[in-house]
């Protein structure tokens, strides 16, 4: 992404056409504005989101544009640490290329034609190109998640939708970056780098493989990341409800669809076997015990116990067809 020492386009614009404080009193826009600059403030530090370089011109409420409000403190009234700390963040966005041949001027958001939304279309115009870019919004707008969005094509002059994501809180980040895998058909040398985004509280082994899955990445990519989905977001929550009772574990995360679950006592057992399950990752050694089954007899995904060395994060340790029981 510009800036950021690569070459790939922004990840993430603010939808400056989303800033609308009619009716809203003090109290609540003040809170409204604390919200976004909580989802801005954790894509700033990602050094991902880019805005429109006519941002501050924006009519957020009948007559007043946007730098009104939050540079010179005019109605609609908001806190003043509120204003100033979005304003600080939005001048830390760098502004995305204007200059791109065929961006949108008119959008039609999900049947709603919306004008000058500049930054939905450039959104639009980077879908086109297969590179997805989320829209952060003001908390107060309902739209949220995978919206159709409509431009006019410049190349054929006729009227295309895609898929644009909206979002307005931080969780909403981790949706957005797994629905990425199918959407822009992630390859096997990408799948890593774009896991450790998507599932933040995961480690990865260097040693991992698709290749020693059966069938291999074009099979198993999907449904690894359904497995790290429930591991990331449930696995270590249920440890802690169930006092890390297997069983009770194992069945609360079979309510996602899903198989997972520690190696049978008859496997654990045999010392030389579990050490078929010992993964080293920076210099230390991790046991992975605990498993996502694709089939029966066939593909695993093994994982460690949240541990204090990595944090409280996961080690995400093996990838395998199966090993010895």
């Amino acid at each position: 992404m510009p800036g950021a020492g690569g070459g790939e386009p922004y990840r993430f614009v603010v939808d400056e056409s989303s800033f609308d404080f009619r009716g809203l009193a003090e109290e609540r826009l003040t809170d409204l504005l604390n919200d976004f600059s909580d989802a801005l403030e954790a894509l700033v530090e990602q050094r991902s989101i880019a805005v429109s370089p006519y941002w501050i011109e924006v009519e957020c409420a009948e007559g007043r544009e946007l730098y009104d409000v939050l540079y010179e403190g005019e109605a609609p009234k908001v806190g003043r640490d509120a204003r100033l700390r979005m304003v600080r963040l939005m001048d830390r966005c760098p502004g995305w290329d204007t200059d791109l041949p065929g961006l949108p001027d008119r959008v039609d958001v999900d049947g709603e034609v919306r004008d000058l939304a500049l930054s939905v279309g450039y959104a639009w115009w980077r879908t086109r190109q297969r590179h997805h870019v989320g829209c952060l919004i003001f908390a107060s707008v309902d739209r949220r998640g995978w919206v159709p969005v409509s431009a006019r094509d410049t190349s054929t002059g006729d009227p295309a939708t895609e898929e644009i994501f909206f979002l307005g809180e931080v969780p909403a980040l981790s949706e957005f970056h797994r629905s990425l895998f199918a959407r822009e058909d992630v390859t096997e040398p990408d799948f890593l780098d774009r896991a450790r985004e998507a599932f933040p509280e995961l480690v990865f082994a260097d040693s991992l493989s698709f290749r020693k899955f059966d069938g291999g990445y074009a099979e198993t990519r999907d449904w690894v990341v359904r497995v790290l989905s429930v591991v990331h977001d449930h696995f270590a929550t249920a440890l802690t409800v169930h006092a890390g009772q297997p069983h009770a574990v194992q069945a609360e995360l079979g309510n996602f669809g899903l198989n997972l679950s520690p190696e049978s006592p008859n496997t654990r057992s045999k010392p030389a076997i579990m050490k078929q399950r010992d993964v080293r990752h920076d210099g230390e050694t991790y046991r992975c015990e605990w498993h996502g089954k694709k089939e029966r007899h066939r593909n695993r995904v093994h994982f460690s116990l949240p541990d204090p060395r990595l944090d409280g994060r996961i080690l995400i340790g093996i990838f395998v067809d199966h090993l010895d029981t």
